[in-house]
């Protein structure tokens, strides 16, 4: 599996089976987008809250990188790298958020199945505002903020409602497919978290991907 990473360190991608880094995209299976800052509103079209802190720079190249990806490539994204996916393909994003920046791991579930993983952010996806057939969450945590969702555009109540949007697949028409996870399994020891990421890259990837 080919990868390209974005916007920081190779690690991020080290739980990739068969993972070989490539340094340029247009060689690549996966594009891989990381952690880090907070994205910057206006790339979302909403107002700034007082608790975010962004860096425009790596945005914009970052949204110039997006646009190269091609129908044959796959976009991956953990934490900020899943908010970004997330903003690329018209959703928002939760500026801040109570009980995420965890020492540790807590649950995710698709209602069958259960695993762990890390929680270390104050911002989350949130892509209630797109048409149902633009997105599926494969995975929500097991019942964290309770209730604390602040932002430009935000409904808490859908977020009740929903979930907490964990693991979530884009595939919106004339965008890449992405694959957005909010946390960070680069931090964890592998294991059958890790299979499970494994196994949906290999249903989700385009079939050209090596």
């Amino acid at each position: 599996m080919k990868v390209f990473v974005v916007g920081g360190h190779i690690h991020y991608a080290n739980w990739i089976k068969d993972c070989e880094l490539v340094n340029r995209i247009d060689k690549a299976d996966i594009i891989f987008f990381t952690g880090g800052e907070d994205v910057d509103p206006s790339i979302y079209g909403c107002k700034k809250h007082e608790r975010t802190y962004s860096n425009i720079n790596r945005d914009k190249d970052e949204t110039d990188v997006f646009r190269q990806i091609r129908p044959d490539q796959l976009a991956i994204g953990s934490c900020r790298g899943a908010q970004f996916l997330c903003a690329m393909n018209g959703g928002l994003i939760v500026q801040d958020v109570h009980n995420h920046g965890l020492w540790g791991t807590h649950e995710i579930t698709n209602g069958k199945e259960k695993y762990q993983i890390t929680s270390t952010h104050h911002q989350m996806q949130y892509p209630y505002n797109l048409r149902e057939e633009d997105y599926d969450i494969l995975f929500w945590a097991n019942g964290l903020s309770k209730g604390y969702y602040a932002g430009d555009g935000i409904d808490p109540e859908k977020i009740i409602e929903r979930g907490e949007p964990e693991v979530v697949l884009y595939h919106k028409k004339n965008k890449p497919k992405c694959l957005a996870i909010q946390g960070h399994p680069e931090m964890m020891q592998y294991g059958v978290l890790h299979d499970m990421l494994n196994n949906l890259i290999e249903k989700y990837a385009p079939i050209s991907v090596s």
